[in-house]
C-alpha cells in the first residue's frame, strides 16, 4: 500500500547542481555543505524505507530569480535526502516538480516522498506513454 514518507515545506533557496561542487568536481562546496546540513536538520529520522520501496519525489521550487531552471535543484535535493533518510536515489521511478516565482528572502521549497506500488507506476507509465509501450 502507498504511503506518504515525509511531506514539508523548507524555508530553504533552492540549491542548483551547479553550485554542488567546486570546478574539479571532486570537492563539496561551503554552500553545498551548509544546505545539506540545513536539509538533515529538518529531515534527519529512521522513516521504515526499505531496499524494496519504490518512491516518488515531489517538489515545489520558489525561486526568487526568473532566471532559475528547476531541473538543477533536483540533484542536491534529492542527494541531500538520501544521506540523512537512508534510502537510494536508484529507488525513485518518479518524479513531479512545479517551479514558482516570489520575492527574494522568501524562496522555499516544498517536498514530498511517497511510496508507489508497482500498479500506479504501470498505469502511469501507460497513461504517458500508450503509443511507445503498446507491445509491452
Amino acid at each position: 500500500m502507498p504511503k506518504v514518507i515525509v511531506e514539508v515545506r523548507l524555508n530553504e533557496k533552492p540549491l542548483s547542481a551547479n553550485k554542488m561542487h567546486y570546478r574539479d568536481g571532486k570537492k563539496d562546496t561551503k554552500e553545498y555543505k551548509n544546505y545539506r546540513g540545513d536539509i538533515a536538520d529538518v529531515l534527519r529520522g529512521d522513516y521504515g524505507i526499505t531496499k524494496e520501496d519504490k518512491l516518488k519525489f515531489s517538489l515545489i521550487a520558489g525561486f526568487s530569480s526568473k532566471l532559475s531552471d528547476l531541473d538543477n535543484c533536483f540533484k542536491p535535493l534529492l542527494d541531500s535526502m538520501q544521506a540523512c533518510m537512508d534510502f537510494d536515489d536508484r529507488q525513485v521511478f518518479e518524479v513531479e516538480a512545479l517551479k514558482e516565482h516570489t520575492k527574494k528572502g522568501d524562496e522555499f521549497i516544498c517536498v514530498r516522498l511517497e511510496t508507489i506500488t508497482d500498479n500506479q507506476w504501470r498505469r502511469r507509465l501507460v497513461r504517458l506513454f500508450p503509443k511507445f509501450l503498446r507491445g509491452k
